[in-house]
C-alpha cells in the first residue's frame, strides 16, 4: 500500500502523517514515531498497530484490511530518516532530501 492511499485510511482512524517519521492524532494532537527502538546494527522496526494513539483516542476505531496489514519501513538517506509504506513512496521521499540540498548563497563579502 503506498502513501497516498494509507493517507486516506489513516484519515479514517483519524490520524494523519506529520512528516516522512511520524504520526499525529487528529483528535488529541499527540505525535508519535511508530517504530520501536533499533537494537544494534538494525533498523527500527514498526509496531503491529503503528496507527494506534499512544493516549488511546481511536481505540474504539475499526480500520481496514489493508491499514492492519500496512507495514511502514524506516528508512534513512543522507541521515534523514523516513517512513514508506512500498517502492513507489522511495522516489517521494528522495526528491524531499534532495530538497533540503543546501543552496550556496554569495555573501558578499568579496565582492568589493
Amino acid at each position: 500500500m503506498n502513501r497516498s492511499i494509507l493517507e486516506k485510511e489513516l484519515k479514517k482512524a483519524h490520524v494523519s502523517f506529520k512528516g516522512w517519521v511520524s504520526l499525529e492524532c487528529d483528535d488529541c494532537k499527540e505525535v508519535w514515531q511508530p517504530f520501536n527502538e533499533a537494537i544494534g546494527d538494525n533498523s527500527p522496526t514498526a509496531k503491529l498497530e503503528f496507527w494506534r494513539c499512544p493516549n488511546n483516542c481511536n481505540r474504539g476505531t475499526v480500520v481496514s484490511q489493508g491499514l492492519q496489514t500496512a507495514s511502514p519501513k524506516y528508512i534513512m538517506l543522507r541521515d534523514i530518516p523516513g517512513m514508506v509504506f512500498g517502492d513507489e513512496d522511495l522516489p517521494q521521499f528522495e526528491r524531499y532530501v534532495r530538497s533540503m540540498d543546501a543552496t550556496e548563497i554569495p555573501t558578499g563579502r568579496n565582492l568589493i
